[in-house]
């Protein structure tokens, strides 16, 4: 087996070339860190911790602003409900106090009609003011109404409504010949 120098240096010692003779160095397995190493290394701990906090910051944020906007928009909903409850209870209250009064003028209607319907009251007004009085048997005059005293009035009438539906209809064939 041979031994090549250059691949030996490089595994276990420090030099490439050199006489055996003296003890070289051996390179021990575990490395020493160097400060400026470590130090960058206590950098990144610490940016990634700051960069985790920034974004759990952010999150909150977001989360919170999130809660206070459905917040806001619930209770507004809930507002414009009350308002619409509030609205429909006055108009309630408004017609309920419209239908006592109209119940009261009703009342004092009826006691109106009483008043002045009743037979003796009828009588008085009609003997005083306009000087009518009660016919006695003599003086009333019977009509029989069995007989149709009226034929000229309806057929004239229809006559008036037969002419109006013919110049109706004269009107209508002049527009469908056009």
């Amino acid at each position: 087996m041979s031994w090549d120098v250059n691949k030996l240096a490089v595994r276990e010692y420090d030099y490439i070339k050199g006489s055996t003779v003296s003890a070289p160095e051996r390179k021990s397995g575990v490395r020493k860190q160097n400060k400026k190493y470590k130090q960058i290394q206590r950098r990144k701990k610490i940016n990634n911790r700051n960069t985790l906090l920034r974004n759990r910051r952010k999150n909150d944020r977001k989360y919170i602003l999130t809660m206070i906007v459905i917040i806001f928009g619930m209770g507004f909903v809930t507002i414009c409900g009350d308002d619409k409850v509030y609205d429909m209870q006055t108009k309630i209250s408004n017609l309920s106090t419209q239908i006592n009064q109209t119940q009261e003028e009703n009342e004092a209607l009826k006691v109106k009609l009483l008043k002045f319907s009743a037979l003796n009251n009828i009588q008085e007004k009609a003997g005083t003011k306009l000087s009518m009085f009660i016919p006695n048997k003599e003086e009333t005059v019977r009509i029989d109404f069995s007989q149709n005293y009226f034929e000229n009035l309806k057929s004239n009438n229809s006559d008036n409504s037969t002419k109006k539906i013919n110049l109706f209809s004269k009107f209508i064939n002049l527009i469908k010949q056009l």
